[in-house]
C-alpha cells in the first residue's frame, strides 16, 4: 500500500513537471509552432494523469489500472524512440525502468485465498 502511494506522488511529480515546462516554454515565448498539435493531445493526457496519480496516493483501483496502462506506454514509447536513435542514454534508462516497475507495482492482482 505504502508503495503505491509512493508511486503516485512520483508520478504526479512526474506529470506536473512536464505540464510545467510546456506552459514556461509557452510564456517565454519559445518555439513551440511545431509542437502545437501535439501538446493539447498529450497535455490532456498528461492532466488525466494528475488526477489518476491524486486517486492512486487515495488507493483506487481504477487510477491503479490507468497508472499502470500510461507507464507501460510510456516504456515502450521510450525505448522505440531510444532504438530510433541508436543513442542509449542513463535518463531515457532510467525513465523506462522506473516505468516498468511502476507498471509492475501498480497493477492490481489477486488476493491470495
Amino acid at each position: 500500500m505504502k508503495t503505491q502511494r509512493i508511486f503516485g506522488i512520483l508520478w504526479l511529480a512526474l506529470f506536473l513537471l512536464v505540464i510545467g515546462i510546456w506552459l514556461l516554454k509557452l510564456v517565454r515565448g519559445g518555439d513551440v509552432s511545431s509542437d502545437l498539435a501535439f501538446h493539447p493531445l498529450a497535455g490532456v493526457v498528461y492532466l488525466f494523469g494528475v488526477i489518476a496519480s491524486a486517486f492512486v496516493i487515495q488507493d483506487a483501483r481504477w487510477a491503479r489500472i490507468a497508472i499502470a496502462i500510461m507507464a507501460m506506454a510510456i516504456a515502450v514509447l521510450a525505448i522505440y524512440l531510444m532504438w530510433q536513435a541508436r543513442h542509449w542514454h542513463p535518463v531515457d534508462t532510467c525513465v523506462v525502468i522506473f516505468a516498468l516497475a511502476s507498471a509492475v507495482v501498480l497493477l492490481p492482482r489477486r488476493a491470495a485465498a
